[in-house]
């Protein structure tokens, strides 16, 4: 089964069920506007000693309009939370999804995958749903409802209207450029921040231990402070924005006044209608806020879904490289600063003849997939590089005979040939000294005795056969003496279809 996403990218905010959410927030904040309207009314009716409004009581008109606008206001606040939180969970989930898919190499800290950036996008993300979204329906609901209103009953109020949006829009146009800027440039100095922390982490000690802590804990300083710097830019337009907005309100008062049209009995009604106007424009210009600093985080998280995951392995993946095909070495750089090429043949004896000991450990290295990626990448197997087949599969078809491989010094009355392998059969290990005639010494049972160097090399070849490998690579001077036992282990080798690389140095083997 497939745990691969069906569409790429971030979920969709639209569904059947926050369409329908979304509708109730735009007819609720229809109705919002409407009860303000009618509460501005009923307070200029009281204020001007009037008993009654369009035939209703003034306090009626009143206690309705003030609980139709209130609990239109509490609605539309509860409506765009669960909105918000019910997207916010769609996207926290699908994050959970791709990420434990994302291939280990793609989880730098310039990718993205961070809690910490997650929980910073996420947070623009409900913030935009949640309030910038709400604000900017509900002051589309407003202008709409208030125009109508105005059209209708009060054209008086047509020039205030014009003198408020006007204001509102040119302010607005004139900010919005600071503001996105100061938005994006300290998002991404917040990045910025967490590459660096996430580059330094791994290296702290030695860079503790040489004294170069205090150069990155200056350039972390540094960021910091121009982070600092671009959320008081920031802060500044945003505080421009809602400024620009709470100044429609004396702008709509002096077009009334010039207009000539003030009368008397409406104008406590006026002053209410475009104070409520001038609330809600400010509200919609924290939504346009919010709305870049949603796209900002989205871009983020954009960054993230478009790593291609990881999906279920193909029937020849599963399978891993053929080991029965030759290992191509194609211009393996050496320490001396030669290039090595040869084929290996499978399930045969090749000799790998080197004139350097460092060219010749370098080799083996190489070969049991314990060297740098670049050596890895010059050797390739069923058109695979080990590079690509990874160490752990290396390691467990590949065995190295060396004088570096200790031998275990304690019993557990087993045999020293079977410690270190999953060898658990009592039976199996009364076998070992007839399954390599010639390779166990007598004395293998107790290791203290095993002091001759050729019962340690016989041990050793013992051992590493013992693993059944693919391929044994032996990298040890004292087999090169040792005919008799070089030729047994070809002859293990072959039997069981094993293919052995003796890697030996020219003079060693001219010598002998």
């Amino acid at each position: 089964m497939s745990h691969r996403p069906s569409k790429p990218g971030l979920p969709a905010i639209w569904n059947a069920r926050r369409g329908l959410v979304c509708a109730w927030l735009v007819l609720t904040g229809f109705a919002q506007t409407l009860g303000a309207i009618a509460l501005s009314t009923g307070s200029a009716a009281l204020l001007a000693g009037r008993p009654d409004v369009h035939g209703f009581p003034v306090l009626v008109v009143l206690l309705a309009s003030a609980l139709v606008a209130l609990g239109a206001f509490v609605l539309q606040t509860r409506g765009a939370e669960r909105f918000a939180l019910s997207y916010v969970h769609d996207v926290r989930l699908a994050y959970a999804r791709h990420v434990l898919l994302v291939p280990f190499d793609a989880k730098s800290p310039a990718t993205g995958l961070s809690l910490t950036r997650l929980v910073n996008d996420l947070g623009a993300v409900k913030l935009w749903l949640s309030k910038g979204l709400l604000a900017l329906v509900t002051l589309a609901a407003t202008l709409i409802t208030l125009a109508g209103w105005i059209v209708a009953a009060s054209p008086s109020y047509l020039v205030p209207l014009a003198m408020c949006l006007g204001v509102w829009g040119v302010g607005t146009a004139v900010a919005m450029p600071g503001l996105r800027k100061s938005i994006r440039k300290s998002r991404q100095r917040r990045g910025d921040i967490a590459i660096l922390l996430g580059k330094v982490l791994p290296e702290r000690l030695p860079l503790l231990l040489h004294g170069k802590l205090a150069p990155v804990l200056g350039k972390l300083s540094r960021k910091s402070q121009d982070v600092c710097s671009l959320l008081v830019d920031r802060a500044t337009w945003s505080g421009t924005m809602r400024a620009i907005s709470r100044v429609t309100f004396p702008a709509a008062v002096t077009a009334y006044a010039l207009s000539g049209s003030i009368d008397a009995d409406t104008i406590a009604q006026f002053l209410l209608i475009f104070a409520f106007l001038a609330t809600q424009l400010e509200t919609g210009a924290a939504g346009l806020e919010y709305l870049e600093a949603n796209r900002v985080a989205r871009e983020k998280l954009n960054r993230v879904f478009s790593t291609t995951p990881l999906g279920p392995l193909e029937a020849g993946q599963a399978k891993g490289p053929d080991w029965g095909k030759p290992i191509e070495i194609s211009g393996l750089k050496l320490p001396s600063g030669d290039l090595l090429s040869i084929a290996i043949r499978p399930a045969a004896c090749t000799w790998l003849m080197l004139e350097e000991p460092r060219d010749r450990h370098h080799v083996a290295l190489s070969l049991c997939g314990l060297a740098q990626a670049q050596s890895q990448e010059a050797i390739r197997l069923d058109d695979c590089s080990f590079a690509d087949i990874g160490r752990k599969a290396l390691w467990r078809n590949i065995t190295l005979v060396s004088p570096v491989n200790g031998i275990p010094v304690y019993q557990k009355d087993r045999p020293a040939v079977v410690l270190g392998s999953r060898t658990k059969s009592a039976s199996e290990e009364a076998d070992i000294f007839g399954e390599f005639p010639g390779l166990v010494p007598a004395n293998t049972a107790d290791v203290s005795r095993v002091q001759s160097d050729r019962d340690q090399i016989r041990l050793r070849i013992a051992r590493a056969l013992l693993r059944r490998p693919r391929v044994i690579v032996v990298q040890d001077d004292g087999l090169i003496g040792q005919k008799d036992l070089l030729a047994n282990l070809q002859e293990q080798a072959a039997a069981r279809g094993t293919t052995l690389v003796l890697i030996a140095l020219k003079h060693q083997v001219e010598a002998a």
